[in-house]
């Protein structure tokens, strides 16, 4: 029952995507139904297949090994408000957010802007991304800005393919956006592993959002038009984006993160406090909430 209801959920939810296309004549069928299937291959291989289980498990226990570095700054800052002390005491509430999830962002994002530096990041998005190019049939740009969606945040993303933004078709800018919005940061990715999230899965979820993002950006906004597919690898960052060095590079990947684990709390605190307050008022005058629940379709 739960495959059946899978599969007509995404069903209902392609359905959904064609019927907003802004030319359905215009979809690509091999775009459409080639990411569709690298999702279901890469689901299929870290779920059932023994080997792609343990590729996963060894690349959770990799990323929790770099958290775990991470929670040595975190230890330094905080002292005793992080120990195992705060659990003996507290039980549960000796989780706290801000000080174990909110850091972690930070520390990410500072090491993946090291990586950027080093130019780890550039080649493993190319490869990445020409294997998107090839199988799906996408430009490399927006091949090269769904991969680094994977690693990165909507807002990092789009600056690996900066330079050829303002020649990119609509339907590209689309794809670019909606890959932004199909996943989430490493460093939040860190963040959700902190509170517990098992870890082989959001890494298998980050890497299919990769050509789901495709698939419904091109659904939505299929291409109608002419691609200036000339990329060049190596110009991935501007020049003037360029760190002097790799400390100037850590410092400003730190600053970077602390600005998004602030934005990351503040939202929270505001998103859950107006819930609350909806709750509340919902609760407290039975009578809209006996309406919302009498209501019926005629």
């Amino acid at each position: 029952m739960q495959l059946i209801m899978s599969v007509v959920g995404m069903a209902v939810l392609i359905l959904i995507a064609v019927l907003l296309s802004s030319n359905r004549r215009a979809i690509n069928l091999r775009t459409v139904i080639g990411a569709f299937l690298i999702q279901v291959v890469i689901g299929a291989f870290v779920l059932y297949v023994p080997t792609g289980r343990d590729v996963l498990g060894a690349m959770s226990s990799g990323v929790a090994n770099v958290i775990a570095y991470g929670n040595e700054g975190i230890s330094f800052i905080f002292g005793g408000l992080v120990s195992d002390k705060m659990f003996e005491v507290f039980g549960g509430g000796g989780f706290v957010f801000a000080l174990r999830v909110l850091p972690v962002i930070v520390f990410f994002s500072s090491l993946i802007a090291v990586l950027y530096y080093l130019g780890i990041m550039q080649i493993v998005i190319r490869l990445l991304g020409g294997g998107l190019q090839k199988l799906l049939g996408t430009s490399r740009t927006e091949s090269l800005s769904a991969t680094a969606n994977i690693f990165v945040g909507q807002t990092e993303a789009p600056l690996v393919v900066r330079p050829y933004i303002s020649t990119m078709t609509q339907s590209e800018l689309f794809a670019v956006m909606c890959g932004g919005l199909a996943s989430v940061a490493g460093s939040v990715l860190a963040g959700y592993a902190q509170m517990g999230v098992p870890l082989e899965y959001l890494i298998a979820a980050s890497f299919m959002a990769a050509p789901g993002g495709l698939l419904f950006a091109k659904l939505i906004v299929p291409e109608t038009e002419k691609t200036h597919d000339k990329t060049d690898a190596a110009a991935l960052i501007a020049e003037e984006d360029r760190p002097a060095n790799v400390i100037d590079a850590a410092a400003a990947g730190a600053a970077s993160g602390m600005q998004l684990a602030l934005n990351v709390g503040a939202m929270l605190l505001a998103f859950i406090a107006l819930i609350a307050l909806v709750n509340g008022m919902l609760g407290r005058y039975r009578w809209a909430g006996s309406t919302i629940r009498s209501f019926r379709w005629n």
